[in-house]
């Protein structure tokens, strides 16, 4: 009998210390970027809101990820192309980060204009050498080192992602008057997604929320480390992104 309890409390104790939780405050250091294959990946982006759900606005958001020599020096280079139905929602983003992931420079273009900026160790300023930036003499500062948030899906395929971990990551949205910040993403689970021909393909889900009511999870693939999924609600607002498995030339 006393055998078979002590068989119990251990049984407990390893369930107890199974589902407690990690906390990883992420650096560069942490970032597995052998991950993240070059290459170009498509998303179709849609938008419900509550005020018309039958209708679903649409864009196609193209993110292009390549290893090239930038001023003599090798470094991570990713663009983007967002397409959608209303021209003024079009952007191309072009961003340089070093082989760490560690930002140097990103640069979006819109119908608002141009927006470039540099990012130091310890701040984000505007980029001076860009021609009509409109961000020109704009610096914010940062307590520590963050990463370009317009780059989160990318940052995602290089997380060393496992059940039970909460991932503290220090981003910002070049432009934002919001100083850098630590935001809180968590591995809920994983779960079987049906992809292309009825395959489906083993995903972590990785969740932050926003508040009580606003969240935003990631579908990613345990094997390619891709973002095939994102769905997420904000305001009653709902959006989409999806992996699109051939490319189109927009």
């Amino acid at each position: 009998m006393k055998r078979i309890f002590l068989l119990a409390i251990a049984t407990l104790i390893t369930a107890y210390a199974s589902a407690q939780t990690d906390t990883l405050r992420v650096t560069s250091k942490h970032l597995k970027v052998k991950q993240l294959k070059p290459g170009t990946r498509q998303y179709l982006v849609t938008v419900q809101t509550p005020a018309n759900p039958k209708v679903l606005k649409q864009s196609l958001w193209t993110r292009n990820v390549s290893f090239e020599k930038v001023a003599g020096k090798e470094q991570l280079v990713i663009q983007q192309n967002w397409v959608g139905a209303d021209t003024l929602t079009n952007r191309q983003l072009y961003s340089i980060c070093e082989k760490d992931f560690r930002p140097v420079f990103h640069t979006g273009t819109s119908a608002r204009g141009t927006a470039a900026f540099n990012f130091e160790s310890d701040r984000v300023v505007g980029a001076d050498t860009v021609l009509n930036n409109g961000f020109k003499g704009f610096s914010i500062a940062a307590e520590a080192a963050t990463f370009n948030w317009e780059l989160d899906m990318e940052t995602f395929e290089s997380l060393p992602l496992k059940a039970n971990t909460v991932y503290l990551i220090n981003f910002y949205h070049p432009g934002s008057k919001t100083a850098p910040q630590y935001y809180s993403y968590k591995v809920t689970g994983s779960e079987k997604l049906l992809t292309v021909n009825n395959t489906s393909v083993d995903c972590w889900m990785l969740r932050i929320d926003y508040s009580d009511t606003n969240y935003g999870t990631f579908w990613i693939s345990k094997k390619t480390h891709e973002v095939l999924k994102m769905e997420e609600l904000f305001d009653g607002v709902k959006r989409f992104k999806i992996k699109l498995g051939t490319v189109v030339q927009v």
